[in-house]
């Protein structure tokens, strides 16, 4: 994790970058943790970061060792074989920027770097390769079936890659291997996985983003979990998704606070930020500071822009938008709080006829994901549903068949399983109909 990151084109190092509110390396030694196949871990850092991450490092009974890295790819992992406290039989090398490293690659690579001395971590390419030398006309196009892409980890026997780098004369070398097979020794493959990307642009770091996604949507969830004690507000909480929030956060311990227009004693009006203001200082005056803000209001206009008024594009803009932030902003909260913001599946793309509304929830997904890096104190969320069964969609499409839209309990469900998750943020979570 010694690089600088020119192809990510950001000051912050592409490893130092916060992926679901924490930085990417700190994903990557989760995994070697989580595997319990280590005695020691040694990062390889960029000097001037060692200080910044050091207080971030896990607590763990492995030792985590961090050292200087150098300043090319093969003299930080040199640096990194110098750094352990005792020699080990067996090195693993990976990039702290694939995060995705399953616990299978990492065994497999353990296993045969005691057979073999040396491993690569490969997967089969399925693009076409060609050899253009020139980088202008292609000279051959080799038998794709003879060819795989290199990952990492790549695995070997601590005097083997040692004695490598000792010897090697090569000064830039990207790849360890290449350095161990200069050597004379051969390389063994075990099967990586295309999930196991590295990141190393923007498009990379989106792509991260809905992996951890996907596969925190895939991870078993216990919704019988108790939220008892803990207090909630509902934004929104008498329209169809908020009252299934609430009655789901009942159900499991939770008290909640529903806001609205015409709730009582406490009214909330998302037009008028004294209104939010003054409800949230009553709240806090009674309940002091919350455990978590779900954010469920929502006005739709439907129309071409040039028939809206400009009251209903205020409107629309004050209610999706405008007075959600200001919520966030007023809310009292807890540190290790929660806040879930409802978007909706027109974010990606606006949708004619509804393109203000959608304007606003594609700026409801980029607040969550800028505020979640500002608060690391609290869990920043939001959720995207698909069209779904309430009152507002079944008033502005009446011709709409009900049967293709979500159930709210089923975003009640998403939330549920946010509000149980306690050591990620930042994340986008589609829910559709199953």
């Amino acid at each position: 994790m010694g690089g600088v990151g020119r192809r990510f084109g950001s000051e912050t190092p592409k490893q130092f970058i916060r992926l679901a509110g924490k930085m990417v390396f700190l994903h990557t030694i989760e995994a070697f943790l989580s595997s319990g196949l280590f005695d020691e871990i040694v990062l390889s850092c960029h000097p001037q970061w060692i200080d910044v991450i050091r207080p971030q490092l896990p607590p763990s009974t492995c030792p985590i060792r961090l050292v200087s890295g150098g300043a090319t790819r093969q003299e930080s992992s040199y640096l990194g074989l110098q750094g352990f406290a005792q020699p080990p039989d067996v090195v693993v090398i990976h990039d702290a920027v694939r995060p995705f490293v399953t616990q299978e690659i990492l065994v497999q690579n353990a296993k045969q770097a005691i057979i073999t001395g040396a491993v690569d971590t490969c997967i089969p390419s399925t693009d076409t390769l060609v050899h253009a030398p020139d980088r202008q006309t292609i000279a051959a196009i080799p038998l794709r079936s003879e060819y795989m892409r290199g990952q990492t980890p790549q695995s070997f026997s601590y005097p083997l890659i040692l004695a490598a780098h000792l010897q090697t004369k090569r000064r830039d070398c990207s790849d360890d291997c290449q350095i161990v097979l200069d050597a004379g020794h051969p390389i063994s493959i075990v099967e990586g996985d295309e999930h196991n990307i590295k990141i190393t642009s923007e498009m990379d770091l989106f792509l991260a983003e809905q992996l951890l996604r996907t596969r925190c949507a895939n991870q078993s969830v216990n919704r019988s979990g108790s939220l008892f004690l803990r207090q909630y507000v509902i934004v929104g909480g008498t329209g169809g998704i908020g009252s299934a929030i609430e009655k789901k956060i009942a159900s499991l311990g939770g008290a909640v606070l529903a806001l609205s227009r015409q709730t009582s004693p406490i009214r909330l009006d998302l037009n008028d930020p004294a209104s939010i203001e003054n409800a949230f200082r009553e709240i806090f005056s009674h309940l002091g500071p919350i455990d978590g803000l779900i954010n469920c209001a929502g006005h739709l206009s439907v129309g071409p822009l040039d028939r809206l008024s400009t009251t209903e594009i205020g409107l629309a803009i004050d209610v999706n938008l405008k007075g959600l932030i200001l919520c966030c902003k007023m809310a009292p909260m807890k540190t290790g709080a929660h806040v879930i913001n409802i978007a909706s599946s027109s974010f990606t793309r606006g949708r004619k006829e509804i393109s203000v509304y959608s304007a606003a929830k594609a700026g409801v997904v980029n607040f969550t994901q800028g505020w979640a890096e500002e608060r690391p104190d609290l869990h920043v969320h939001a959720i995207i549903p698909q069209r779904t069964n309430t009152a507002m969609r079944r008033i502005n499409f009446p011709d709409e068949d009900i049967h293709t839209l979500l159930d709210p309990k089923t975003i009640a469900d998403a939330v549920i399983d946010l509000l149980l998750q306690n050591d990620l943020s930042g994340l986008l979570v589609d829910v559709r109909k199953k």
